[in-house]
């Protein structure tokens, strides 16, 4: 009797460990998770506790490029490179497809999980972007509560743009840089309900705009990154010039939504239809 029930024990045991193994199966959510990338950094912050992230970027603490600068106090701040991150014995290590390549392949030899994602270029990817990481973080709930918003603010500026005028804007970067057809800042400007001009003058993804030329589109909004009009820039200059601001209203927007599309897409999306 007492060795058939140590057998049975081993087979329960045996059982579980399969069922373990198994493709599929849902394991622990990672505790130490790293992010070498910015654009992570920030949505890490919006999908799961702080206590779980071990480490981000440098970059983040930059506001000109970061919305998350005031969220950083107790998180290890890196630099991309390997030799920091070993101590922090993170239990998965989050890169983009192409950054910080040295540091990720010694990471791999030394048998870290390492995840490398892509980004995302239009507003269906950035809610898949959301939706992946948040299964690759343990962070499912909130990556839902968040592609939610995005899906109802998407919704509302559809409607509001079928029944509204269309006002035209240029979205405005630092060097002169004007978003055309074809890019994501194109795509939210037009659900949001503006005619972007750069893309009406046949302008296909980013290009050059010298001031002559932004006097003459004469938009009546100018959109731009709060973190640039901050900043010393080219477009700085030209936001104070008096023939643009007779003619034009700035709309600033949230810090580098060019830099990091996903965290901010649903701010962008409110801070257009409001001002529109």
């Amino acid at each position: 009797m007492i060795l058939l029930g140590v057998r049975a024990a081993l087979a329960r045991a045996v059982f579980a460990l399969a069922i373990l193994l198994l493709p599929g199966v849902i394991h622990a959510q990672p505790q130490r998770i790293v992010s070498l990338n910015l654009c992570i950094d920030q949505l890490l912050l919006a999908l799961v506790p702080k206590a779980r992230i071990a480490s981000v970027t440098y970059l983040s603490t930059n506001k000109q490029l970061s919305t998350i600068t005031d969220q950083l106090e107790g998180i290890y701040i890196n630099q991309g490179l390997a030799e920091e991150i070993v101590p922090l014995q993170p239990d998965l290590i989050i890169a983009s497809e192409f950054g910080a390549t040295d540091a990720v392949r010694l990471l791999q030899q030394l048998g870290f999980h390492v995840e490398r994602v892509h980004f995302p270029l239009t507003l269906n990817a950035v809610i898949e972007h959301i939706e992946e990481l948040g299964a690759l973080v343990g962070g499912e709930v909130a990556a839902h509560n968040l592609t939610q918003q995005i899906h109802a603010q998407l919704a509302q500026a559809d409607k509001l743009a079928k029944v509204e005028p269309s006002p035209t804007a240029i979205w405005y970067s630092p060097n002169g840089v004007v978003a055309g057809q074809g890019t994501l800042e194109h795509e939210l400007m037009t659900r949001a309900g503006f005619r972007n001009l750069a893309a009406e003058s046949g302008l296909t993804g980013f290009a050059q705009m010298d001031l002559e030329q932004l006097v003459v589109a004469a938009p009546q909004n100018l959109i731009v990154e709060g973190g640039y009009v901050e900043s010393f820039s080219v477009a700085r200059e030209y936001l104070q010039h008096p023939a643009l601001k007779r003619q034009s209203r700035v709309i600033e927007l949230p810090a580098a939504i060019s830099v990091c599309s996903a965290p901010a897409v649903a701010d962008v999306l409110r801070v257009l239809r409001e001002q529109r």
